[in-house]
């Protein structure tokens, strides 16, 4: 998931994952994916979830994901599975005795087809480190996309009942999510600066509960923003963008109240964003977010909304956009799933909460 990213995975994976249970299919089995595959775990790089990849877009380092927040993940990730591995071996012991001796039976055939579209991939993961000009990165990706549907065989569709039907619906839905969610997220951008002292509580439970009745990927960039607005010196980062320009001339020569978090914020930014100080093509996000990683306190924020961004969007089918594909695809296979506030009473909240309350607990209680 954090390799080919949890859409990514999500398509992969759920019709293979349908014929693997098609002998005692239930809506767990759906969920459970939707939880694992489709979200959390793809927490761990900038390619695994969509807010992370706004956060890489936005200067977080492409590895800060990995080394600050897999703990969280195997937390989170470990849980789910010995909670699945416990709901699946009843359901197991509840199937008749023959359900069971064809599950145990000799599988069925193999087959993997399809090759060429690794390349495909592979050109869509490279495409995610271009930066620069503008659009050569999404021009890449669509064309590596539509490269991969040409060169697919048309069996290799048909035999896994492909079409564009649950990326119509997610279009459709999301698009007005989107056009209807910007005004509640600008207000908390604009007002963040009033924030009396938020700490890492505020923002896990505040990016959460956006995520799960939003999106995650707007919600996440919203709540970097807020800590931008709230915690970042626009003084330091004119100056840090100064010496970018000078090429670090002026550094010996800053004095002042701030002159300690000038140097660190700048010594951040050449370790993590060294290419763009040498061509002082540097961001005013790229220094916000080197301002935040250079003191300790502030990591644990961006660390509280990128684990929240991608744990909660599974709590809902509009939480992250491969929930509702997810789900589609289920339904257009005749799989027997929850409906939008089936998937909350009964699986988020008996499932998924309890995992966030011990993530929380562990990591982001004040």
């Amino acid at each position: 998931m954090s390799l080919i990213g949890t859409t990514g995975a999500s398509m992969l994976l759920i019709r293979p994952w349908l014929r693997m249970n098609k002998y005692r299919i239930t809506a767990y089995h759906v969920v459970f994916f939707i939880f694992i595959v489709s979200n959390i775990g793809g927490c761990l790089t900038p390619i695994g979830d969509p807010p992370l990849f706004l956060g890489y877009l936005s200067g977080v380092p492409f590895w800060w994901v990995a080394r600050n927040c897999w703990p969280m993940w195997a937390v989170g990730v470990g849980m789910l599975l010995l909670m699945f591995l416990v709901v699946d071996y009843r359901n197991y012991l509840r199937a008749p005795a023959a359900v069971r001796a064809e599950m145990t039976g000799p599988g069925g055939e193999w087959r993997f087809d399809g090759l060429v579209n690794i390349f495909f991939a592979v050109v869509i993961l490279a495409g995610v480190f271009i930066n620069h000009p503008p659009f050569l990165r999404e021009g890449v990706m669509v064309a590596a996309a539509l490269g991969s549907w040409w060169a697919t065989p048309k069996s290799v569709h048909e035999s896994n009942h492909f079409n564009f039907h649950p990326i119509q619906e997610v279009a459709v839905l999301f698009i007005g999510i989107f056009a209807t969610m910007m005004p509640a997220l600008d207000w908390l951008q604009t007002n963040a600066s009033h924030l009396q002292n938020p700490g890492a509580s505020f923002f896990y439970w505040g990016s959460g509960f956006l995520s799960s009745a939003l999106d995650n990927a707007p919600t996440y960039l919203c709540f970097l923003k807020a800590i931008f607005g709230r915690f970042v010196d626009a003084d330091v980062v004119s100056q840090v963008h100064h010496l970018v320009l000078t090429h670090g001339a002026d550094l010996a020569a800053v004095t002042g109240p701030h002159a300690e978090q000038i140097r660190q914020t700048f010594s951040t930014l050449q370790q993590y964003h060294a290419a763009d100080v040498s061509s002082g093509t540097v961001s005013t996000d790229e220094i916000s977010v080197a301002f935040l990683l250079g003191n300790p306190g502030y990591n644990r924020f961006i660390a509280a909304i990128s684990v929240a961004a991608v744990f909660f969007g599974a709590n809902t089918y509009i939480g992250n956009g491969p929930n509702f594909m997810v789900k589609a695809i289920a339904d257009h296979q005749k799989v027997s799933t929850p409906g939008f506030l089936g998937l909350i009473w009964k699986f988020a909240l008996p499932i998924l909460a309890p995992m966030l309350i011990l993530i929380w607990l562990l990591f982001f209680r004040n």
